[in-house]
């Protein structure tokens, strides 16, 4: 992942159409960019749960009240601390941020190597680690209890990754566990790690000790597929690299999606089988995003692509909401507000943010925006979509509210504080920007090029060429 974000290209070997497009689901997914669970992109918004059936035969129901915008004052940026030295200028480096510590992760020479912050005063919190020596890194994942570090062979070595799991206080790895990215499915929940192999055998693993807590053998009807539950509560993503989803689940479901069609939900914490849902593919090849309670499935190789929905903690009936224009793509689907969700249709040079009532199985509206623009997120009913590769004067970001109005259109990298904030990225300036009207308010200017910064509502973790620095944002 470093020299596929360090040129700006996507380095995954490519086959025929339809392959390349799954691989290219699978590294969105695992997101570890990793890996954090193929889940949904959902944040802080939210979908309803119930049976769609019974809601039809009741009718429509009026549009519910959203709550009231999060507003987080941020002030000038203020270092914190000494910058965290690298020892060198690596090529390219990375932060995340989770609990009270900043992370870093780069490479010196072939080692990579992985360095923590204490948030709260900016200050080294153990020394810099050396994790081996690896070709390339599909990059590090921070959660509270564990930061999660992936290293790359790229020398024929089988399985291809190595993941790191670190004690977050003291450096130490705890643990080690091989997979392949592109063909396993890694998912992080509360209660376990668990990893589903290629061959459909799914195994949970203990946090702190790496012990198989449990284990479940491919059955004829193998799962293709494993994905967790995300809900509006999950919260806001934190880094550019999660854009899309923060990868700790905290619903306990696995959910399994078999080569016949149909989902296997467990029980992440002991593997046990909770229920079974038949028919839930729009396709032999698919893509899922599970959010709200509802499992979204989008066909990734037809000429005409279909979004399906299957309510899980209802009924399991399942339905098609949408169906695509020939040759289009839906790449991306977020929950924006109750009952809706909204996807990135995708074609050629152009894409378009489409809004569904998935109660109604009706299009709400759509946006046009350029192609590049690839990364959807959601606040509340707000969808802003955003692009890695956006370079000055290109547009790199644009703010949707919930009727379809472009509300901001910025040449810098926006990213969500809360509901109502949103924090602008230039190349050196930093900005709030009000998720209303899209009144930009500048902070101040930080001395390096913002790229792969994470951050909370009031704190702000960024790579520069030398090493890494945690400033306040707060006001």
């Amino acid at each position: 992942m470093f020299t596929a974000l360090r040129d700006d290209a996507d380095a995954i070997p490519l086959g025929e159409a339809g392959g390349a497009r799954r691989r290219g689901e699978r590294r969105r997914r695992t997101q570890l960019v990793a890996v954090a669970a193929a889940v949904a992109c959902v944040v802080a918004a939210g979908v309803a749960g119930g049976s769609w059936l019974t809601r039809d035969l009741a009718g429509p129901e009026p549009e519910p009240i959203a709550p009231p915008d999060r507003i987080v004052q941020l002030g000038p940026p203020r270092p914190l601390g000494e910058e965290i030295s690298f020892g060198a200028r690596p090529a390219f480096s990375l932060t995340s941020v989770a609990g009270e510590r900043a992370y870093a992760s780069w490479f010196a020479g072939d080692q990579l190597m992985v360095a923590a912050a204490d948030l709260r005063t900016g200050e080294r919190a153990w020394p810099a680690k050396a994790l081996g020596e690896f070709d390339d890194s599909n990059g590090i994942v921070a959660l509270p209890h564990a930061l999660l570090a992936i290293g790359e062979h790229n020398d024929g070595t089988i399985p291809d990754q190595l993941l790191f799991v670190v004690d977050p206080d003291s450096g130490v790895v705890r643990w080690k566990l091989p997979f392949s990215i592109n063909d396993d499915d890694l998912l992080f929940f509360e209660a376990a790690v668990v990893l589903v192999t290629a061959d459909g055998t799914s195994r949970g693993y203990d946090w702190t000790t790496g012990r198989v807590l449990w284990e479940q053998p491919a059955t004829a009807d193998r799962p293709v597929m494993s994905i967790g539950m995300t809900h509006p509560d999950s919260g806001l993503p934190n880094d550019v690299l999660l854009a899309q989803h923060l990868p700790l689940l905290r619903d306990p479901r696995l959910l399994q999606v078999t080569a016949g069609g149909n989902l296997l939900v467990r029980d992440a914490a002991t593997g046990t089988l909770t229920a079974t849902r038949a028919g839930v593919a729009p396709s032999g090849h698919a893509n899922y995003i599970a959010t709200g309670g509802r499992l979204y499935g989008y066909s990734l190789m037809e000429r005409t692509y279909r979004l399906r929905v299957t309510d899980v903690d209802g009924t399991g009936a399942s339905r098609d909401i949408l169906t695509g224009a020939p040759e289009h793509n839906l790449t991306t689907l977020v929950a924006c507000g109750t009952g809706r969700v909204c996807v990135l249709d995708s074609y050629m040079d152009t894409s378009q943010v489409i809004a569904l009532d998935v109660t109604q199985g009706r299009e709400l509206w759509r946006v046009t925006a350029p192609s590049d623009l690839d990364q959807l997120t959601a606040a509340g009913t707000r969808v802003l979509l955003t692009g890695r590769r956006s370079e000055p004067p290109q547009v790199a970001s644009i703010l949707i509210d919930k009727d379809g109005r472009e509300v901001i259109r910025s040449e810098a990298q926006l990213v969500w504080i809360s509901t109502g904030t949103l924090l602008s990225l230039g190349t050196t300036e930093v900005a709030s920007v009000d998720a209303a009207d899209g009144e930009v308010r500048a902070l101040g200017e930080l001395p390096a090029h913002l790229r792969w910064c994470s951050w909370t509502e009031t704190r702000l973790a960024c790579p520069t060429p030398t090493g890494f620095q945690v400033w306040a944002i707060n006001r």
